[in-house]
């Protein structure tokens, strides 16, 4: 990869500690920094996705130009940080298992079964495998949600969860949301045409702090950011891409 010579200006302490670090490592100065930058930006980053896919219907297996949609979805992941996708298959287990097995072009894959009892409860079942911030997706919507922007929003409001938000033009079939700011504050179900608040809907991309687990009491997702924006605890991250939802 090139190199680009940068100069910094930086506490004469700092400088000590990190020629310190260096000589422990057996690098010069510029690379250790390097070294430094890179295990902090990679900290920061996504490594775990997890795909709701379950349910009775079977969207995210449907074909969609010549490919189930799950297959976008995870085409979709392979250029981003993530490297770990848990996928929430309820009924569709077996369907899903024999179609992917545990690997897709790189990222490595767990299929998690359950009895379907809600979108939420099937995510309370991993909180075991999450140990940071974690990317959650809708498996029958497709989306080129920009995941390191909407990261950065989401740093930035430290709340529990950020929710993607994309404007259509009939709201009435949806959900839409009220915010103040980059905070929503609640949701207002399939309003009449003419009395929306926003044309603001749930883009089924979403990106969770694990303490989320903490807050789950409830059999649907939907249920749970409804309690969170109760609490502004939720923030809307809006974006006016590709979005498409898969009916049949």
């Amino acid at each position: 990869m090139p190199k680009k010579r940068v100069s910094l200006t930086l506490e004469e302490e700092l400088v000590d500690r990190i020629d310190a670090e260096a000589s422990n490592n057996n690098l010069n100065r510029s690379q250790q920094v390097e070294a430094l930058l890179e295990e902090y930006f990679d900290d920061r980053a996504i490594k775990t996705a997890v795909v709701f896919c379950g349910g009775e219907e079977t969207r995210s297996m449907n074909d969609h130009n010549g490919k189930p949609v799950l297959s976008h979805i995870l085409d979709n992941l392979t250029d981003t940080t993530i490297e770990n996708v848990v996928l929430l298959s309820g009924n569709n287990t077996q369907q899903i298992k024999s179609r992917f097995g545990d690997d897709y072009r790189g990222l490595s894959l767990s299929i998690v079964g359950e009895e379907p009892r809600g979108t939420a409860k099937a995510l309370e079942k991993i909180e075991e495998r999450i140990s940071g911030t974690f990317l959650v997706l809708n498996g029958h919507v497709l989306s080129d949600v920009d995941i390191d922007d909407m990261l950065e929003v989401h740093r930035e409001e430290e709340k529990l969860a950020t929710m993607a938000l994309t404007t259509v033009n009939d709201p009435s079939r949806y959900g839409v949301a009220r915010l103040k700011g980059r905070t929503i504050l609640g949701f207002e179900e399939k309003p009449s045409k003419g009395d929306e608040p926003t044309r603001l809907i749930n883009a089924g991309t979403y990106i969770m702090e694990p303490d989320i687990f903490s807050e789950i009491d409830r059999d649907s997702i939907e249920e749970v950011f409804e309690k969170l924006s109760g609490r502004e605890e939720l923030s809307g991250y809006i974006y006016g891409g590709k979005w498409e939802e898969i009916d049949s």
